[in-house]
């Protein structure tokens, strides 16, 4: 029997969810103990800051990579998604793929951003960790998206 879209989308929801209270939990607990560092050292300050960004830069153009692939794997499926009867149960594995995929890829410049905060104790970088938690919500999977994405697929949409 075929995985229902609905229980795919809930298993991939507790992931998300997983991957948002970790980041959640784990920056309450540098709120918590603050900078661990006697004395901010200006130099690993600003080299922690400049790597949370260059994190972040790769991980959206990782992010929209993955997004890109996954959209034209599908579209080359158009034909064998229009005959099926529910074209989302087709596209399950390869979204799954790209949830956890692009979850992992936000979560890790959000994760950066925490330990700069819990090393040096920089807003800017809890700024940053707000940001990842907004976008992992965004990235929320839903059953709505799913079929959205197989019924744009089925019609041999890439983007």
């Amino acid at each position: 029997m075929a995985e229902s879209v609905e229980s795919a989308v809930r298993d991939l929801r507790i992931v998300v969810g997983g991957l948002i209270a970790g980041l959640s939990l784990f920056s309450v607990i540098a709120l918590a103990m603050g900078p661990i560092s006697k004395g901010p050292d200006p130099l690993l300050g600003r080299l922690m800051l400049t790597g949370i960004a260059v994190a972040a830069l790769a991980g959206a153009a990782a992010y929209f990579a993955l997004r890109l692939t996954m959209r034209r794997d599908l579209a080359a499926r158009a034909a064998e998604l229009r005959q099926h009867p529910d074209p989302a149960v087709l596209i399950l594995a390869r979204y799954r793929q790209f949830a956890i995929a692009g979850a992992g890829v936000i979560d890790g410049p959000g994760i950066f951003a925490a330990m700069t905060y819990l090393l040096n104790g920089s807003r800017v970088a809890m700024g940053a960790v707000v940001c990842a938690v907004l976008l992992l919500l965004a990235h929320m999977p839903s059953v709505d998206h799913v079929r959205r994405l197989a019924e744009t697929a089925a019609m041999g949409n890439e983007v």
